[in-house]
């Protein structure tokens, strides 16, 4: 047998690289189809995420209109919004709406409204914790008075509103006790006693940061 031209020989070698490199394009070309089917699925898993999410939102809002069957339903249900993330969504939409009102620095005045509204429910669950441990002893846990309180700022939705802000907040306390009433099984009496000893370690605590933040 005789040997092949060397020219021979280098076509067929460039013959095989050019199919080799054309089968690894095909391959290439599969793999690349699969990350773009994948993003696909993700993305339609996050859009139905996103729309059972707003839909557990809302579901949540309309199950407070009967706050006294909400809060009673409160430890065993568990198909409502997480308080943080109720709380966090009411104080976002209360910055947004209160904001309109603002001419001047917005953006300081949309911090402070969002930071106010978002921080003081943990600190009125911290104080009302204080002062359940004297006066209703293990009925109640912080995480218990943070969801009733966190949850009674649904008044965010509309104490935007000029005017409306001091009735709400008497609506927010009204709420708050009435959580405490249908979870710790406490009388009226004593839910009260526990926000009047509440309202004022806060009333003291202004008073002692009042220096501190400005006020005379």
């Amino acid at each position: 047998m005789k040997n092949r031209p060397a020219c021979a020989l280098h076509a067929d070698r460039m013959d095989n690289n050019y199919i080799s490199i054309q089968k690894r394009m095909g391959v290439i070309s599969e793999r690349e189809s699969v990350p773009e089917s994948a993003m696909d699925m993700i993305k339609n898993n996050g859009n139905k995420h996103n729309g059972m999410f707003v839909h557990q939102f809302f579901r949540t809002i309309s199950k407070m209109l009967y706050a006294g069957d909400f809060y009673e339903g409160l430890p065993r249900e568990r198909a409502h919004t997480p308080p943080v993330v109720f709380l966090l969504i009411c104080s976002i939409i209360f910055t947004i709406l209160s904001s309109m009102f603002v001419l001047e620095k917005r953006i300081f005045f949309a911090s402070a409204f969002f930071l106010n509204a978002f921080s003081m429910p943990f600190i009125t669950a911290f104080i009302l914790y204080l002062v359940a441990m004297l006066l209703c002893k293990n009925l109640f846990t912080y995480k218990t008075l943070f969801g009733i309180t966190a949850y009674a700022n649904i008044i965010l939705l509309f104490s935007w509103i000029p005017g409306v802000a001091g009735p709400a907040q008497i609506l927010k306390f009204c709420l708050i006790g009435l959580g405490m009433v249908k979870i710790g099984r406490i009388s009226y009496l004593k839910a009260f006693a526990c926000l009047l000893c509440a309202g004022m370690a806060m009333l003291f605590l202004l008073q002692l940061l009042g220096p501190f933040l400005g006020q005379k």
